[in-house]
């Protein structure tokens, strides 16, 4: 793939895509397309396919997958957006929230390690993060001890 390569995972990833695409080569974007919103959205999303704008389905947590991405990929960014959805889902079933938030980024980050170019990691943290805090809008240097949710 050209020189520059980004490679994206979640939700709000295809929509940062066109954006980053005028800065890179290639993005490549990887999700899971679980059923907690309308996986149809995302395959039909008019980014995909077009421009040098790519999706894999595909779970983070896979390590042979992403193994094999960075190896035919060289990526040069690698930007994290994956997690699981939905802040009162998180009190149902919490081990998606651990699998995905917690695990997933693990594995990611394991893989970025490994991979040759060691790609620069760009992550960006949910809202939910700043739980108790009433503080609008929300800071960087805020408090993030107390958060509502995983």
């Amino acid at each position: 793939m050209g020189k520059n390569s980004q490679f994206i995972n979640g939700f709000v990833g295809i929509h940062v895509s066109a954006a980053l695409k005028r800065c890179v080569d290639y993005v490549l974007w990887l999700d899971n397309c679980n059923n907690y919103y309308d996986p149809t959205h995302k395959r039909a999303s008019t980014f995909v396919g077009k421009n040098g704008i790519f999706i894999v389905e595909g779970d983070i947590n896979d390590t042979v997958l992403l193994t094999k991405l960075f190896e035919v990929i060289h990526f040069t960014h690698e930007m994290y957006l994956a997690a699981q959805a939905g802040v009162r889902y998180a009190m149902q079933n919490p081990k998606s929230y651990i699998y995905s938030n917690i695990a997933g980024f693990v594995n990611v980050l394991e893989v970025c390690k490994n991979a040759n170019p060691q790609p620069v990691i760009v992550w960006a943290s949910s809202s939910s993060v700043y739980g108790l805090n009433t503080k609008v809008p929300f800071s960087e240097k805020d408090r993030t001890d107390q958060p509502t949710s995983l």
